[in-house]
């Protein structure tokens, strides 16, 4: 039995060691360039909030998110669902949905989650909110 603990103990390091040595970051290269977008707008529930925005995103061209919020208890956080559609030059749509969380700090949310594009790509994205100026802000890194 001594060994077994042992064997278990030595397992659980062994994996620290090998993730060891890769920074405090990790980094993903941007799709494109940051978006500001224009809040059109902002339905409050129970449960949290749904924020709607539209704005010109690189290649997906005039696009139209929401951002259906569920907060945890504490109001400070939460979960986040994602749909995208955004209106291309040529007369195509890119469609993404994703899910992820949310924190608060002040009147600022800042939310991150991971999208799949219809296209197959996925995308890691960061929206920044500030609920008291209505400044959004939506940026896109490449997963895939």
């Amino acid at each position: 039995m001594k060994q077994f603990l042992l064997a278990v103990v030595a397992f659980c390091f062994a994996g620290l060691a090998i993730a060891d040595g890769h920074g405090d970051k990790i980094s993903f290269e941007q799709r494109h360039e940051g978006t500001p977008m224009e809040v059109t707008s902002v339905h409050l529930n129970a449960d949290g909030g749904t924020i709607t925005a539209e704005g010109q995103m690189g290649t997906y061209g005039r696009t139209y998110v929401t951002y259906k919020l569920t907060a945890r208890p504490d109001g400070k956080s939460g979960w986040v669902d994602v749909e995208g559609r955004g209106a291309m030059a040529d007369g195509a749509f890119a469609s993404g949905a994703g899910v992820g969380i949310y924190s608060r700090n002040g009147t600022t949310f800042t939310i991150h989650f991971l999208v799949n594009m219809q296209d197959g790509t996925q995308n890691l994205d960061e929206v920044v909110f500030n609920a008291y100026t209505r400044e959004l802000t939506h940026d896109v890194y490449v997963v895939q």
